[in-house]
């Protein structure tokens, strides 16, 4: 209803269906004037019910006649056509009534505010010119040795007006470092690459607008960081031992006319700087955040992902995997779980021996929150909504693969993870960060480009199970595939949302049954061995 743009607030109202005929559109909109939300709500809530008022009073007339969408267009009565038109004119004319009293009620505020401050600065003049004059009557007094009680009286008086002129002092505001640190505090349960996030934040802020006061930095601040920001090099961060300045960083962007970081990026360190400023502005340390109120960022992706063609399929495959941190045999593992069930990478690298489960007969994979092993709390771990927890059955194809063999060995040897040359690393402690930087390069040296990547096996599965038709022999529910891949799905009926909690098992291995490759994609031997070097 109220909508926010950046001309000011909006007044926006959908014309039911059934009455758009009459209307002749199909939604109201109108410009409030104002960019005050306390100002916008009310007047918002006025026109909501001079609207309500109208589509009351054209539903009931329409209801009454009972007659279709053709009889009001072209054969509706004339007295009646014209008891629309009037109900029409007169909520326009009810509408700008509103807008004038609106425009007068702004125009009395500021003239009310105008009148308060000339009538403050009287006041201020009047206290002031009787300040000079008790002063003056005090030094008489003190001269004609008064008694203490009369003198304590006209002091008393003085600091009273002194203390009236005095204008409010706010509360001090504490430095920008000292400020970020107490923010972080109140961080608990978190990631500590989210607090590493936080930090480089606010490292590069004190580098750019330095060390202040928080209640003295300034929209021009909060500009001047955003321009910096926006002209860092492509890979900033990259390196984790860097120690060049934001200003050098760009320095060298600029002499070599590097691409830029994404706009996302720089989003997200407006975001965090904003976290920091509203936790403050709640207890009166700071008069307002200046990381809010319409500051633009270029949030397009710089690189569209796309799905791996077969041409790209056929690059990859029968190539040698050349990485010692992540065998082979697992490295064709975990390819191939990814091209036949669409699993995300991290999913695929945790998986357990108890994850593979057998129901009503069909070998499946369970996605399931994985409890923290004792002393070792990064193990702890959920899937990424309420549809990631879900079962994805096995298909043949990677049951011949030798995926069931694999997760019987992890049992009988009573390791935890089913992938055990695999380790968790990097600021979130993932087991896939080693494999996706050894991927990542492998199709790189090949000739992959960057819009495909290791998520793009994603898109594969979901574009083949999408372009099989609903509707006859080997049809698909698009509810079926939505649980398979673990999404949340676009049908939000009631059937679907409340009396379809479960997809029958045998109709999600119809779905992992239904995904397929061309005959050189051939799971069991995708790459082949590093061969050893001789002496």
């Amino acid at each position: 209803m109220l909508i926010r743009l950046p001309s000011g607030y909006h007044f926006r109202r959908r014309v039911p269906s059934h009455i758009r005929d009459v209307i002749g559109k199909n939604e109201l909109w109108l410009s409030l004037g104002t960019s005050k939300r306390e100002t916008a709500k009310p007047y918002a809530c006025a026109v909501y019910a001079q609207t309500e008022r109208l589509f009351r009073s054209v539903s009931h007339i329409k209801t009454e006649l009972n007659e279709n969408e053709a009889f009001i267009n072209d054969e509706l009565p004339e007295d009646t056509r014209e008891l629309f038109h009037l109900l029409i004119e007169d909520y326009h004319n009810q509408i700008s009534l509103l807008k004038q009293q609106y425009e007068h009620q702004k125009l009395r505020h500021s003239i009310e505010s105008l009148q308060s401050l000339e009538q403050l600065e009287k006041t201020q003049n009047v206290a002031e010119r009787g300040v000079q004059l008790l002063k003056k009557t005090f030094s008489k007094l003190q001269k004609q040795e008064p008694t203490d009680k009369s003198l304590n009286a006209l002091r008393n008086q003085i600091n009273e007006m002194q203390a009236f002129l005095k204008p409010p002092q706010a509360k001090p505001s504490p430095l920008f470092s000292q400020a970020s640190e107490t923010f972080l505090e109140t961080k608990t349960n978190v990631k500590q690459s989210v607090i590493d996030g936080y930090r480089a934040t606010f490292k590069r802020f004190l580098e750019v607008c330095g060390n202040k006061p928080l209640r003295d930095y300034t929209g021009e601040d909060a500009g001047l960081f955003k321009s910096l920001m926006e002209q860092l090099p492509e890979t900033y961060g990259k390196q984790r031992n860097d120690t060049r300045t934001i200003q050098e960083f760009v320095a060298v962007a600029n002499k070599k006319n590097l691409p830029r970081v994404s706009g996302k990026s720089v989003k997200n360190h407006f975001t965090r700087l904003s976290g920091l400023f509203k936790y403050f502005l709640l207890r009166d340390l700071v008069d307002k955040n200046i990381f809010t109120g319409g500051w633009q960022f270029d949030t397009k992706a710089k690189t569209k992902r796309v799905r791996w063609s077969d041409n790209d399929l056929k690059t990859i495959a029968g190539q040698t995997w050349q990485f010692g941190t992540v065998s082979n045999k697992t490295a064709n593992m975990i390819v191939g779980i990814a091209s036949y069930t669409g699993m995300r990478l991290e999913e695929i690298c945790r998986l357990r021996p108890q994850d593979i489960k057998e129901i009503q007969g069909v070998p499946c994979i369970i996605v399931q929150d994985h409890p923290a092993l004792k002393n070792q709390p990064w193990t702890e771990w959920s899937a990424k909504t309420e549809a990631g927890s879900r079962v994805v059955p096995i298909c043949t194809t990677l049951q011949k693969a030798g995926l069931l063999d694999l997760a019987q060995r992890a049992t009988n040897q009573g390791r935890h993870y089913i992938f055990h040359d695999l380790q968790f690393s990097g600021k979130d402690k993932k087991r896939s960060a080693h494999f996706q930087r050894d991927f990542s390069k492998f199709k790189t040296h090949l000739g992959i480009g960057k819009s495909v990547v290791f998520h793009s096996f994603r898109h594969n599965v979901s574009t083949k199970l999408r372009n099989i038709h609903e509707h006859g022999e080997g049809g698909l529910r698009e509810s079926w595939i939505d649980d398979f891949l673990g999404h949340e799905g676009n049908n939000k009926s009631v059937g679907n949302t409340v009396y379809f909690d479960d997809v029958d098992v045998i109709n999600l291995l119809k779905v992992a049954e239904s995904v397929s490759y061309p005959i050189f994609w051939n799971v069991e031997n995708l790459f082949l061995k590093k061969l050893k070097q001789e002496n």
